[in-house]
């Protein structure tokens, strides 16, 4: 009973596919194999011990003689796809190596190929996350230029508003002033020919002379009559400064209008005056020809406005800033120039990219230049660049379509 028994589990053992039984000799020949190793080994392109590829045949043969496996895990044979893998032992015995395995390679196969698509599937969803973060990044770093233009603009039209309204209550009481005083002066210069002839029908008891000394009469005539003329100047230089004002903002007249640049200018540098003489800076204006181009002025200033301030920042000490302006069939040409520091290597790609500032924290925002590529670009069809040579200075370039924008590129 015991012997059948026996020859039952051989049998079994024999026979069966998902058990791994192979004897081999130190020289490598396949003395006994089961079904299941010989299914195995019959699958590989190499036959026999070339088959294992890990551990390899070679490593086994080294291991020292013992009771215990010299090696437990994955054994893996076929030098190139497919593979084939099961959990087995290995035994080294005096003049064999005994191999063991219970496993089903098919099984092995199918979970090795459900956790390469399952790795597949993570490398996925990890490659379509970064994507997702590149995408979420470039819609925050839209969201924070359209915030930055709609602080802009909002900035710009409560200026033009309050310019609009300033303008309008100054003007009406200057423009009654001066003409007040004209009336004044002529009314002045009346009453002292009036008092001359009556000096020529004084009667010989009246001195007249006298009475003009002791009320220095004629230095009162001269004085009051230069102090009428510099009101005048006054009040007229008080009008120019609303003109400008309300010339640099324009936020009270159509978007698009037809506007000599040269205009545009004068109203920045007007508007600067305080700034530029403090800073003790030196403008100088060259206009081969003042071009008319359709464009909105308000935003048009701002862009010139930006320039002019980065250039006496640029200029701690006084300097130059030139303004040239030249044009031709296709284009309007602006260059404005200092002499200040200049622009670092570094730096010169980034100097329209939002929020960047060479400014101490709180002096700048960095909105300025980016604000202003935005206007000339996108608003305008033109195009705007900075240069900046090895000895200093700084100029920028803009470049306009001098008629409808026509397709054709700009410098």
């Amino acid at each position: 009973m015991i012997k059948k028994n026996i020859d039952f589990i051989e049998l079994f053992l024999e026979n069966a596919t998902g058990v791994y039984i192979g004897l081999f000799d130190l020289n490598g020949t396949l003395i006994y194999a089961n079904q299941g190793m010989n299914d195995v080994l019959d699958s590989c392109v190499e036959k026999s011990v070339q088959a294992f590829s890990n551990p390899s045949f070679q490593d086994l043969f080294v291991l020292p003689v013992q009771n215990e496996p010299v090696f437990s895990g994955i054994i893996t044979l076929g030098q190139e796809p497919p593979f084939q893998s099961f959990l087995g032992m290995v035994y080294r015995l005096p003049d064999h190596i005994l191999i063991l395995g219970d496993i089903d390679a098919k099984e092995l196969v199918l979970l090795n190929n459900e956790i390469s698509k399952l790795n597949q599937d993570l490398n996925n969803t990890q490659r379509a996350l970064v994507k997702e973060k590149k995408y979420l990044k470039k819609t925050l770093a839209e969201l924070k230029e359209t915030q930055a233009m709609l602080v802009h603009s909002e900035k710009m039209s409560a200026l033009g508003r309050m310019v609009a309204g300033i303008a309008h209550e100054i003007n009406n009481p200057v423009s009654f002033i001066i003409s007040n005083m004209t009336h004044l002066k002529s009314a002045f210069d009346d009453f002292e020919l009036a008092f001359n002839e009556l000096a020529k029908v004084q009667k010989d008891e009246v001195d007249i002379s006298a009475i003009r000394e002791k009320y220095d009469l004629d230095f009162l005539s001269e004085d009051t009559s230069d102090m009428i003329h510099a009101c005048k100047n006054g009040l007229e230089r008080v009008k120019k400064i609303v003109e400008d004002l309300r010339s640099f903002s324009r936020l009270d007249e159509n978007d698009q209008k037809s506007v000599p640049l040269k205009e545009c200018i004068d109203s920045v540098i007007n508007i600067a005056k305080t700034e530029v003489n403090n800073a003790k800076i030196e403008i100088e204006c060259q206009y081969d020809s003042n071009p008319v181009i359709n464009c909105n002025p308000a935003e048009l200033n701002q862009v010139f406005m930006n320039i002019l301030m980065n250039s006496i920042y640029a200029m701690p000490d006084g300097g130059k800033f030139r303004i040239h302006i030249s044009e031709n069939e296709q284009f309007v040409h602006l260059s404005f120039s200092d002499t200040g520091t200049g622009l670092e290597e570094k730096i010169k790609g980034k100097i329209f990219d939002p929020f960047f500032t060479t400014k101490p924290v709180g002096q700048g925002t960095g909105l300025g230049l980016f604000l202003s590529r935005k206007i000339i670009v996108d608003k305008h069809q033109g195009s705007i660049k900075a240069q900046s040579g090895e000895s200093g200075g700084t100029t920028i370039h803009i470049y306009l379509p001098n008629h409808e924008p026509s397709g054709n590129k700009l410098p």
